[in-house]
């Protein structure tokens, strides 16, 4: 089955690297015209651009925990057809070590990156998809969700409010043709993560490895492609049998 995304307009989050990039490529090479979100890394933004295939591509720069900053996004993106919420933020931590306040912010900046810029983009976006007659979102989770993250508590709490966040927007949103999905994964063979990985993270899968930045990447243009409206609000995993869940 070939997907193509010709005429779409697709906004990535987090697109400067890792799986973030990987989808970028994708939509790319499936004739999407992408624009590739960043924060603070510019040179990781206008690397990911050389990469792609095609000339309709470009680079818009906002911090999605402000909401000003998401709608100007938005305002840039008029024409946008599917938004892939990937940019996040986790912060690792020895719970007994940390001070109170220490505790407060890791939570404020975790909440604020990884559940509310998710949050202020559907609404945004789906102004603009409404107009247009429909729309899509994919939303990048983790199993992290759903087996608990003792060294990184706001992390997984945020990706299950993110869970919960599109499976209530894919029933708000069904009447105006818009449709939400969801990808958890496990681990994902980026930079971010590269020290992390080693032979006790890779056996937690029976497939003894972790996930490509392309497996997670082709399982995003897949939901966002034609006929998979059926599936709105459904949680996708991605994690080698490594947590399973029913």
């Amino acid at each position: 089955m070939k997907i193509d995304f010709s005429e779409k307009n697709v906004l990535v989050t987090g697109g400067s690297g890792g799986i973030g990039k990987a989808i970028c490529k994708a939509f790319s090479e499936a004739n999407a015209n992408v624009a590739i979100h960043y924060n603070t890394n510019r040179s990781g933004a206008e690397d990911t651009l050389s990469s792609l295939s095609g000339n309709k591509h470009a680079i818009v720069q906002a911090d999605l925990s402000k909401p000003d900053e998401v709608e100007e996004i938005i305002k840039c993106l008029p024409n946008v057809d599917i938004v892939v919420n990937n940019a996040a933020v986790v912060e690792q931590h020895n719970f007994d070590s940390l001070s109170y306040k220490q505790w407060q912010d890791i939570w404020k900046r975790t909440i604020e990156a990884n559940l509310m810029g998710p949050a202020y983009l559907i609404y945004c976006a789906s102004k603009v998809m409404r107009k247009k007659g429909g729309g899509k979102f994919v939303n990048i989770s983790s199993r992290g969700a759903f087996r608990g993250e003792p060294k990184a508590a706001a992390y997984g709490a945020s990706k299950a409010g993110l869970n919960a966040l599109g499976q209530s927007m894919a029933q708000a949103l069904a009447k105006d043709n818009i449709y939400i999905y969801t990808i958890a994964p496990g681990f994902v063979a980026t930079e971010r993560v590269a020290d992390m990985i080693d032979d006790s993270i890779k056996s937690q899968s029976p497939l003894n490895r972790v996930a490509e930045p392309n497996e997670v990447a082709r399982t995003a243009l897949w939901l966002a492609s034609e006929g998979n409206d059926f599936l709105t609000g459904c949680i996708v995993d991605v994690n080698g049998a490594s947590y399973l869940r029913s």
